[in-house]
């Protein structure tokens, strides 16, 4: 079980997941900044679509996004099935459930085909997790050739990193690293940026592999 799931589950995880989609956030957001036109921005979306969100939560991105589909659809995958049932809960209330897919996953292994979204999106789980590399790996695997990955997460600085609890929120975060992550999974024309307290950054799946470099550094 990752650390994600062990800290959204049960009562603490229905908890949230009422509150990341509740008039609340805007307070959180009023201390934070709000990354949310951006993230839109960078996913550049046409309507048809196929959208992973990845670490979904009660659905605030996965909902965003519906909204802005036609005949597309967002795939939502998370490992709480209580932000899972919040968010069939508020898919349904605006009239966006059949635009909707949930699947009680771990990002970590996301039961998807390779190359069968347009776009990756994973906001605020990152920074949760023993390894997002992998995370950012499994991005890349599904997103078709072409496709781009938007991902936004908490700048963590050196010197507050230490009174986070879980494992994994024991290091610094922010443009740079986020950048060897992308760069890590083959992704390529990327870019980042901080809004607020948010590191946001988007990549883009090659649409042909780039080759290994060989022994001496070379293409």
């Amino acid at each position: 079980m990752t650390a994600a799931a062990v800290e959204f589950s049960g009562a603490k995880g229905r908890f949230f997941a009422w509150f990341l989609t509740s008039p609340m956030r805007r307070l959180l957001e009023w201390r934070m900044g709000r990354p949310d036109d951006r993230i839109l921005e960078l996913l550049d979306l046409g309507g048809d679509q196929q959208v992973l969100d990845a670490g979904c939560g009660s659905g605030f991105h996965s909902l965003m996004v519906a909204a802005r589909l036609d005949t597309g659809r967002v795939v939502s995958v998370d490992v709480s099935q209580e932000m899972l049932d919040r968010l069939h809960r508020n898919a349904v209330a605006r009239g966006l459930d059949a635009r909707v897919e949930s699947l009680l996953a771990d990002g970590l292994a996301l039961p998807l085909p390779d190359a069968s979204v347009d776009r990756a999106l994973s906001a605020a789980v990152w920074h949760h997790l023993d390894d997002p590399d992998r995370a950012c790996a499994e991005l890349a695997r599904v997103l078709r050739p072409g496709g781009r990955a938007v991902v936004c997460d908490l700048v963590i600085e050196p010197d507050t990193k230490t009174v986070r609890g879980l494992e994994g929120h024991d290091r610094a975060f922010g443009p740079s690293e986020m950048r060897r992550i992308f760069e890590g999974a083959g992704l390529v024309d990327v870019e980042t940026e901080t809004i607020g307290r948010w590191v946001v950054g988007a990549a883009t799946r090659p649409a042909t592999p780039t080759p290994p470099p060989g022994p001496d550094g070379s293409p």
